[in-house]
């Protein structure tokens, strides 16, 4: 026997067919890490845009499915659909009210209830003012079985705040009393409602059958109180036969399908035979529900759902829905939105987008079945702009193009698919990009590389960026890592990916005398924004690399070209307190500094250099406890300038003492700074006499040993970590006046002392 499984509350993990689909992405990512170029919006009918797939929200975003209820009010009052939204959604209580009673309402909004509008329709009027009473109070009584009803939130009140005999009364004289069939239905659907919320469910199944059944009208608010009658089922332990009724209100109504599907998944009894059940649908249209709820159930295969579903009718709108959706799914696996950087991912995907090479069989499945409906179905463009897509994911270029040429319509979201489409198709065909084709496919696509392209009204936001992710994968298959790079970013970004090497070739890049079109694209755009020239930007970059490698003539020669950063002469200076912030000078010690006076109070960058160069060359000329100093004073400006120094923030290009994910190769031109810092200590250490000097050293050398142990320590461990080797070291100095100021003034050394 075929069970028909229970059905599972769409959430956000992804289908198990999918599970590897943001293996390059991130794994939060769910709507927006990856490219959507094939709108699910092409589905137009609006009563199933809230089951477009999507994972960061229980149903697809919808501002464009109009009301029924409002429609059906709209139609029976001859109004605008906003006037009589308003009315019925927005108005007063008092106010309905005061018009009943031939008195005017005090919101000017309500400007339309004229007295011959009052006049003719009071008996409506009074019913939305009884209406507007109840709302309030229309919430199920809580109860043992409450998470059945949707996982209720808290309300201020519930049905059972009302008398409900008196209710009751109300709303059955009224009943009685109507005429009009379209207020005797409305007034049948509150009795139901009520009964249902104060849990008389067998009394509101008899109340739905004495009050709403007979008027036999097929509305929209017959399928309202056909669903509080399926509730009152459900409550009942009449769970298939609930099922059943909520199958009806999601096949025939246009404002609670989503409500119908939540009720249905959440109250589905795991043993009903499907083939009984769908042999029992009312007809071909309702059992195509059936299967497309089953084929949005994101436990199982969509494509095995739309195959019985045009086998009923080849136009069927819930094989479209789910096309789309299963279209969005391979979308999700193959249009990651984050470039394989690892040699073997690069080796798995050569050329982006990817084929389809993982789960080819459901990806040919859903092909083939794409193909064969585009002869069948009289929606012939659906289909066939479906089949020239997944032609063109599976590389079949040549394919996708026939399928697309087929493609005839005046609807404008179909024809800039087609139009961005075709572009796609010529673009990613290429093997290579190279002058020729640069030239030609930016001017025949140039609102497309320029981010000009139309929008296709995608939830997911138009995908502006694929063409890109085409480009810099090209590029960096072809090793123009700094087209590769530029496509991206800007010049500046550099900055969070650094690497010497891939600045030489941006820098080529960019003085190249002779560009393509689209080359002085790429090379105009990174550059727009710069304060300065794309030369002396990168020459204070290669001077930050060449600094903080310890190799100071040649970052002074980066510098000379231009000025920057004023620092003060503190950088050579050395903190006890270890303190990240506050005021410099309160923090910051400046022993010795005073004996090189070439170290001035304030400082460029390449007065910076030149003075490190000096020091350098004091340190290696005099074997002596000046030289010692000279070396002192570089190893404090590399502590200064490193991840946890307090100038950490000098020739370092992240404001907030992190590090941007590295691509391209990144290199980090800060890790070595604690280990050069260490290596003109040593030096100082080697040629230093004076003690007060030698204890200056050691103390340095126990704070790099600090630091250097914290750093590779987990974020989260919190254990103070004591350099003891080091500072044993410095005990050796427990006669002078510096060690006597770092115990005063360092906790840590203290509480190892102690």
């Amino acid at each position: 026997m075929k069970i028909f499984k229970k059905l599972i509350l769409l959430s956000i993990a992804l289908t198990a067919l999918w599970g590897n689909a943001y293996a390059c992405g991130g794994w939060d990512d769910f709507d927006s890490g990856y490219h959507n170029l094939f709108s699910q919006e092409i589905m137009k009918d609006p009563r199933y845009r809230p089951f477009l797939l999507t994972y960061e929200s229980k149903y697809y975003p919808s501002d464009i499915l109009l009301n029924g209820n409002i429609e059906e009010w709209q139609k029976y009052l001859g109004l605008s659909y906003d006037d009589t939204k308003y009315l019925v959604f927005n108005s007063s209580r008092s106010d309905l009210q005061s018009l009943t009673k031939g008195k005017g309402a005090t919101d000017p909004r309500l400007a339309f209830a004229t007295p011959e509008f009052v006049q003719k329709h009071k008996q409506a009027l009074l019913y939305l003012a009884y209406a507007k009473y109840l709302e309030p109070y229309m919430r199920i009584i809580p109860g043992e079985d409450s998470d059945w009803y949707w996982d209720l939130p808290e309300y201020e009140h519930n049905a059972g705040d009302l008398d409900y005999a008196k209710v009751k009364n109300v709303l059955t004289k009224s009943w009685n009393a109507e005429s009009d069939n379209e207020l005797k239905l409305r007034y049948g659907y509150q009795l139901v409602r009520l009964a249902h919320y104060t849990r008389r469910f067998e009394e509101a199944v008899q109340l739905f059958d004495q009050y709403v059944e007979p008027l036999k009208m097929r509305t929209e608010m017959y399928y309202y109180a056909l669903s509080q009658k399926a509730g009152a089922l459900r409550g009942m332990g009449e769970t298939e036969q609930a099922n059943r009724e909520y199958i009806h209100v999601f096949t025939n109504s246009n404002d609670l399908k989503t409500v119908a599907y939540s009720s249905l998944t959440l109250g589905w009894d795991s043993e009903i035979n499907f083939s009984d059940f769908v042999a029992g649908a009312a007809d071909d249209n309702e059992r195509n529900e059936i299967y497309f709820m089953m084929g949005y159930g994101d436990f199982n295969n969509p494509v095995n759902e739309i195959e019985k579903i045009v086998a009923n009718n080849p136009d069927a709108i819930q094989a479209k829905v789910l096309m789309v959706r299963t279209i969005n799914m391979i979308e999700r696996r193959l249009l990651y939105a984050y470039l394989p950087e690892d040699d073997e991912a690069n080796a798995r995907y050569p050329f982006f987008p990817a084929s389809a090479t993982d789960d080819r069989e459901f990806f040919n499945q859903a092909l083939r079945l794409s193909d064969r409906q585009s002869g069948k179905s009289s929606d012939k463009n659906f289909w066939n702009l479906a089949s020239s897509y997944l032609h063109f994911l599976n590389h079949d270029f040549n394919q996708s193009s026939g399928c697309l040429g087929k493609v005839k319509s005046d609807d404008e979201l179909y024809m800039t698919m087609v139009r961005n489409l075709t572009a796609y198709i010529d673009i990613c065909r290429q093997p290579n990009i190279n002058a020729d084709n640069e030239n030609r496919l930016f001017a025949q696509y140039h609102d497309i590389f320029t981010h000009e392209l139309s929008s296709t009204y995608c939830f997911n936001s138009t995908d502006n960026t694929f063409v890109d992710f085409v480009l810099a994968n090209r590029y960096k298959l072809q090793g123009e890592n700094a087209k590769a790079f530029l496509v991206f970013h800007s010049l500046k970004d550099i900055q969070d990916y650094p690497n010497e090497q891939l600045l030489e070739e941006i820098q080529a890049f960019l003085n190249k005398s002779e560009k393509t079109s689209l080359e002085r694209y790429i090379a105009d755009l990174s550059t727009m924004q710069m304060e300065t020239s794309p030369d002396n930007f990168i020459a204070y970059v290669k001077g930050v690399f060449r600094l903080t490698a310890g190799d100071f003539k040649t970052a002074k020669g980066h510098f000379d070209q231009q000025t920057r950063l004023k620092v003060s002469r503190r950088i050579f200076g050395h903190n006890i307190k270890v303190w990240y912030s506050g005021e410099e000078a309160f923090i910051m010690r400046e022993d010795y500094i005073s004996e090189f006076p070439f170290i001035r109070n304030n400082m460029t960058e390449a007065e910076v250099a030149d003075a490190l160069m000096r020091l350098d060359e004091i340190g290696k000329n005099e074997d002596s406890d000046h030289g010692a100093k000279a070396d002192y004073l570089i190893a404090n400006f590399f502590y200064n300038v490193s991840t946890t120094g307090y100038f950490r923030h000098y020739l370092r290009f992240d404001n907030n003492n992190g590090f941007s994910y590295m691509k391209f190769g990144a290199d980090n031109p800060y890790d070595n700074t604690l280990e050069l810092s260490d290596r003109y200590l040593k030096r100082a250490e080697a040629k230093a006499t004076d003690l007060e000097l030698r204890a200056h050293i050691a103390f340095a050398q126990a704070k790099n040993a600090q630091q250097t142990m914290e750093q590779g320590t987990s974020s989260w461990d919190y254990t103070i970590v004591l350099p003891k080797e080091q500072y044993n070291e410095f005990d050796q100095y427990a006669g002078t006046a510096y060690h006597k100021v770092v115990l005063s003034n360092c906790l840590y050394y203290r509480n190892f002392r102690n």
